[in-house]
């Protein structure tokens, strides 16, 4: 039996400085697959917080993420209304980096913003 010839893979070459994290590596992966449930969720409020700025960052956070609208718990109805003003620009930064149109709409709620989570 004779082996086949492999054929050399075609496509872009990409030179890479510095290792990837597992973060980045299970992002692209989860980007690939589309992701569904929970993975989705978290893809979604990953890249809000990656895009939404510092002040945003600190006195919002993403509450839930439903068949294309993002649901972001705000301090107050003056920052809720920034967010709204905001959110073409935010939605169209968010999809930049989940590589689609995912978040469609984003949806603001008045409530009391808990505390970042600490990250392990």
């Amino acid at each position: 039996m004779v082996p086949a010839q492999m054929k050399p893979r075609r496509g872009r070459q990409r030179v890479q400085l510095e290792p990837e994290s597992t973060a980045d590596l299970m992002a692209a992966m989860l980007a690939r697959l589309g992701g569904t449930g929970r993975g989705l969720e978290y893809r979604v409020f990953s890249a809000y917080n990656d895009v939404a700025g510092d002040i945003f960052r600190k006195r919002t956070r993403p509450e839930s993420f439903r068949d294309g609208t993002l649901f972001i718990r705000v301090g107050s109805s003056a920052l809720g209304h920034e967010v709204t003003l905001l959110r073409e620009d935010i939605m169209s930064r968010m999809n930049a980096v989940l590589g689609q149109e995912t978040v469609r709409a984003i949806r603001t709620r008045v409530g009391d913003v808990p505390p970042p989570e600490p990250l392990a």
